[in-house]
């Protein structure tokens, strides 16, 4: 018997706008942001042609809110026909953005689709009149369905299915794989700020049920939550915001004879968030040579640039090279995928962080300096192939100063550097320590000293170690609880133990960052 193998889609989210981008696209690239979604969906129909998998399934948010264009649910239609007509079963389950009382349930779908109720229903797929697999699921009834989904599973041994052209019911032999498809919070999963709000199940209700496979959606960063059972969110098909960044898609599963699951993960989506670094520094080297900061500044790196018009061409080589990347990702041919469609990537949309110590921070800081550069990113993005737009640019550059000698010194811009080191785990160093440093220069043992065989006058390398998490809720807890937690605090920013660890972070650098500005005499 051939193994049983299937395509896990989810979160298609047809006709969703993208965010946090501006108005003033080029006539080319607005137009491959509005077919994104459609785009990745009629991939996903292509993939399953040139696979042949028994089953597509796909769990939740197939549209983007309750009531899907027309657009959208003729395009959901027509792709499940051509299916259909190959052979290939559909199974879908709605989720919060499209629940059953959307009129998304209204479409007439072809023979060989299966859509989820309110309640669990239990599916047969058969070959040659025998079960060679199971597919249980439900659809969220509402918006706002809160309820434990996960726990009304259960592994069947008898259920419904078509038998030589009639549906009765047939035996489920014991070795047969059964699958769940779900739209769901698992626990506090890894890319959701909502967990409990959309049927909050946990790992042991999934595994509760003796289901070989859960076929999730809901979170939109691709995860294999356990294996054995199996618990995979494919996540989105198309990435909607910067947050969403890297490679989308969906998973191709084969369940052999034996019961072992393999999951392939197949790119999909046209049009593809990145995220680009690019240092600073003296030298073009973001700081000393040979060195790289822990705390992300970096020193030694190839992507340094000393000026603004150096800068200008690192971004684009980053940029250019993280393209390349794309294109090598959705070639045909790569591991595991041999033979696989090819999807390339239409559009490359950026995010750029800059960060590292050195005299070009204070360019960067000039009114209008980033806005420029910005604006010259755009203009070369549109040249390049695929197309690449920058969305925004991060600065976490940091003044070209001795952070070290600063800590040291006796006086309020040493004691407040001193208290922000300790946040990130560093060993307070003594203050007023004048014969370490009486030149202003670190001590030799110091963890910000230039490496050996680094020019004159170069500036040392911030090697602080990653905050701590635990010492900046501490530090939080002190010093931003009185803004956050007042009353207009929590109405317009949220409560401070709200904030995520990078969050705090952020704010540590920029405090540390604008005490420097304000304190250091020139």
């Amino acid at each position: 018997m051939p193994a049983f193998r299937f395509v896990h889609a989810a979160d298609l989210h047809l006709d969703a706008a993208f965010t946090g981008v501006s108005r003033d696209l080029s006539p080319r690239l607005a137009d491959r942001l509005h077919r994104a979604t459609f785009t990745a969906w009629e991939r996903l129909v292509d993939l399953c042609l040139a696979e042949r998998p028994d089953a597509l399934l796909i769990a939740g948010d197939v549209h983007n809110h309750e009531d899907g264009s027309l657009r959208a649910q003729v395009a959901l239609r027509d792709g499940c026909a051509r299916l259909a007509d190959a052979g290939v079963r559909v199974f879908i389950a709605h989720g919060n953005h499209d629940p059953l009382t959307s009129r998304v349930h209204s479409l007439h779908w072809p023979d060989g689709v299966t859509v989820f109720g309110p309640q669990v229903e239990s599916h047969a797929l058969t070959r040659d009149g025998r079960v060679v697999a199971v597919v249980h699921g439900i659809s969220h009834e509402t918006d706002r369905e809160g309820r434990n989904l996960a726990k009304r599973f259960a592994r069947a041994a008898t259920v419904q299915g078509m038998v030589h052209g009639m549906v009765q019911d047939v035996d489920v032999p014991p070795g047969a794989p059964q699958i769940g498809v779900l739209h769901c919070n698992v626990g506090a999963t890894p890319g959701t700020r909502d967990a409990g709000r959309y049927a909050p199940c946990t790992l042991d209700d999934l595994i509760g049920t003796g289901l070989d496979y859960w076929a999730l959606g809901h979170i939109h960063l691709p995860q294999v939550l356990r294996t054995r059972p199996h618990v995979v969110y494919p996540g989105s098909t198309q990435g909607l915001h910067i947050n969403e960044d890297g490679p989308r898609g969906c998973h191709l599963v084969t369940v052999h004879d034996d019961g072992e699951v393999e999951t392939e993960f197949r790119p999909l989506a046209p049009v593809r968030w990145q995220v680009v670094e690019v240092a600073i520094g003296a030298n073009g080297n973001g700081g000393a040579d040979g060195d790289t900061g822990a705390n992300g500044d970096d020193a030694g790196t190839p992507t340094g640039a000393a000026s603004l018009e150096a800068l200008h061409g690192r971004i684009l080589e980053a940029m250019e090279r993280a393209a390349a990347g794309d294109a090598a990702d959705s070639a045909p041919g790569t591991p595991g995928v041999s033979g696989a469609p090819a999807f390339p990537v239409e559009a490359a949309l950026f995010r750029v962080i800059l960060h590292g110590r050195g005299p070009l921070d204070r360019h960067l800081r000039r009114p209008g300096a980033v806005e420029g550069l910005l604006e010259m990113l755009r203009e070369a993005g549109a040249s390049l192939d695929p197309l690449a737009w920058v969305k925004d640019i991060e600065l976490r550059t940091r003044p070209d100063v001795d952070m070290d000698a600063l800590r040291r010194r006796d006086d309020l811009l040493g004691e407040v550097l001193r208290v922000a080191a300790a946040a990130r785990g560093l060993p307070e160093p003594p203050a007023g320590d004048d014969a370490a440093c009486p030149t202003g220069k670190p001590h030799a043992a110091s963890p910000d000293a230039p490496s050996d065989g680094a020019p004159p006058g170069t500036p040392a390398p911030d090697l602080s170690p990653q905050p701590d998490p635990a010492a900046l809720r501490a530090l939080a807890a002190a010093v931003l609880a009185p803004l956050y937690d007042g009353p207009r605090g929590r109405r317009f920013l949220g409560p401070s133990d709200a904030l995520a660890p990078e969050d705090l972070a952020a704010l540590l650098d920029d405090a540390e960052r604008i005490c420097c500005d304000m304190l250091e005499a020139d």
